[in-house]
């Protein structure tokens, strides 16, 4: 570490909230910029200066001297917000899931992690998975829709083969899904392996060669913005011209990779900038140690200690802390049924695997990060014992069984119509334009919202919990009851959960401790960003900058409001046939859109 890293304590020790705010630089923060107002915290005084000669005159005269105590005094006003209960426990599951970390609480009681935001739980099951849906009065209604779904594609199926001879795989949506297949997956791997520049700008900072603040935060910013825009061109029909389906996917898995490099970056550049703080704060501790005076420059030496050995208890519970707490871990049992795992809390399981910072800044680590079916990272993830390979199996069997009536609903319902819209699109805006818009969007509504509903169950029951299963990943919390949704902020917290995590953590959090906003003007950033994104995947499909997917997806925000009302208050039925009237008619109202206009 070099001396001026050392001498030197970063601005984002102001608060020490469970919150992400990593860019600010550690090497350049004028310590002397802080608020007299924080010279007092919670009746716990800090020193004033005055001059005094004595044995440690010429350090006190000295440049470092004075460095040091401008230090300890940002250490003093710093470290006295630290003192506050470590986790406001919410509901009495969450409090029974801490019961076994609880008992290792010690005088660190009194910290806060700015990291204890999320959780990684052994929730073995999604709900379609789990035993107590299976044990539900709704299971039946469950395998009426699969049932029902069936009949009606091997109805479709038959008929147009026995009166129009069409072979499925011969229509022109499975060309689109076949053409270019080994060159998307080689790119694919392209974007995985170039994620692992990310490991190179971590390892820099571990052998010295730079700090996070001054240099790995730029390096790492600049390599995301020229990633995402690298990979979306080298894709883009000026280059590649891969087909939709083709260029779709790369799109949405680059966001996977990039918000995946993004949460590794930054919760290790923190950990670094933590890592900094222990190590100044153990060095001053050592040369106040060493001195027999009682007062430095007017200080209290009591006092200066105080305050050191609270940054030390902070650093080193939040090490700690990051390495053990993040994950509830459990000891994970397999029974003889492929689809049920038991779990029994042991303290023992607490220190499996155990990884402390920096020493998980490996590229092992990050390959088995990446192979995590998360976009948040932590030291510590819950595992499985072993994977249950019948469980793999059937989800195997159930990708390629979605995606067949996927391809048949595409092909059979949604192709002519969108050749209609295609059509509609050529007429010069008039009456009967906006008419033929309407009956397109009319037809489009019934095979959009199958559709919609195979990619949900494809991505977020099927791939996902697949993914988990091989790679051992215990926490299957995927997706929340969104079907059951009241209001449109339900939804967007439940729909997506590992999405959500992340911009919980690294945009709503991180606007709120970097940019002072309130938590209605964070919700606000992080909506607007949402909808840029999902306007750009669009962008990526039609090839058209229309914005009607960002101005629908802004429209739920009155919406929210008018849930939020005392007259929609208790009208629970009322809010979710206005949620479903969204599902049915919004995919298929954009996607038109954008074909016709």
């Amino acid at each position: 570490m070099s001396k001026e890293n050392l001498l030197k304590i970063s601005q984002y020790n102001t608060e020490r909230r469970p919150s992400l705010a990593t860019d600010v630089d550690y090497s350049s923060t004028d310590l002397s910029s802080r608020s007299d107002s924080a010279n007092t915290t919670n009746g716990t005084p800090t020193v004033t200066l005055h001059k005094r000669q004595s044995s440690t005159e010429l350090l006190s005269e000295s440049p470092e001297q004075k460095r040091f105590l401008k230090t300890i005094d940002t250490l003093n006003r710093t470290t006295n917000s630290r003192l506050r209960q470590r986790l406001n426990r919410e509901g009495d599951k969450h409090k029974k899931e801490h019961k076994e970390h609880e008992k290792h609480k010690d005088d660190h009681s009194k910290y806060k992690s700015r990291f204890g935001d999320i959780h990684f739980y052994s929730n073995m099951t999604t709900i379609f998975d789990a035993d107590y849906f299976k044990e539900s009065q709704f299971f039946g209604v469950y395998i009426l829709f699969w049932l029902g779904t069936a009949f009606l594609i091997l109805n479709n199926l038959v008929h147009t083969f026995l009166e129009n001879g069409d072979n499925l795989l011969d229509g022109p949506v499975v060309r689109t899904f076949k053409k270019d297949l080994l060159k998307i997956a080689l790119t694919d791997l392209g974007m995985y392996l170039t994620m692992y520049v990310s490991v190179f700008i971590q390892l820099g900072i571990r052998k010295g060669w730079y700090s996070w603040s001054s240099t790995g935060a730029t390096l790492q910013n600049i390599y995301s913005f020229v990633y995402f825009f690298a990979w979306s061109y080298f894709a883009s029909p000026k280059y590649m011209d891969y087909p939709w389906i083709g260029k779709v996917f790369l799109a949405l898995h680059s966001l996977v990779f990039l918000m995946k490099m993004h949460s590794y970056a930054t919760y290790n550049g923190y950990l670094w900038n933590i890592f900094n703080e222990l190590q100044v704060s153990r060095k001053y501790l050592k040369i106040l140690d060493e001195t027999d005076e009682s007062m430095i420059e007017g200080k209290s030496v009591s006092d200066l200690r105080k305050a050191l050995v609270d940054s030390i208890g902070f650093c080193s519970y939040e090490l700690e802390y990051q390495s053990k707490s993040t994950s509830v871990n459990t000891d994970v049992e397999i029974t003889g049924d492929k689809n049920k795992l038991n779990t029994t809390k042991s303290t023992s399981s607490l220190d499996d695997d155990y990884v402390s910072f920096p020493n998980n800044i490996t590229f092992f680590d990050f390959f088995r990060y990446s192979m995590f079916p998360t976009v948040v990272y932590s030291l510590k993830f819950p595992r499985t014992k072993r994977i249950r390979w019948g469980y793999v199996m059937e989800k195997s069997f159930a990708v390629f069984g979605i995606i067949f009536l996927m391809i048949t609903v595409a092909q059979n319902w949604m192709y002519p119509i969108v050749v209609r819209a295609q059509e509609a699109s050529k007429l010069p805006m008039s009456r009967e334009k906006v008419l033929q818009y309407c009956l397109v969007l009319l037809d489009m509504i019934p095979p959009f919202l199958m559709e919609y509903l195979f990619t949900f169950f494809l991505i977020w029951d099927v791939i996902l919990n697949a993914i988990a299963e091989l790679s051992r990943f215990a926490d299957r919390d995927f997706y929340g009851p969104w079907w059951s949704c009241t209001d449109w902020s339900e939804f967007a917290r439940i729909w997506n959960r590992p999405v959500h995590k992340f911009l919980l953590r690294h945009v709503y959090q991180s606007t709120i401790s970097t940019f002072k906003l309130n938590k209605n003007q964070a919700s606000l950033v992080t909506f607007i960003i949402s909808s840029f994104v999902h306007e750009f995947v669009m962008f990526v499909i039609f090839r058209k900058v229309r914005f009607y997917m960002l101005a629908l997806q802004m429209s739920q925000l009155p919406l929210i409001m008018i849930s939020r009302t005392k007259f929609m208050r208790d009208k629970k039925v009322l809010g979710n046939v206005i949620c479903w009237v969204g599902f049915i008619s919004g995919p298929s109202m954009i996607c038109t859109l954008y074909l016709v206009f």
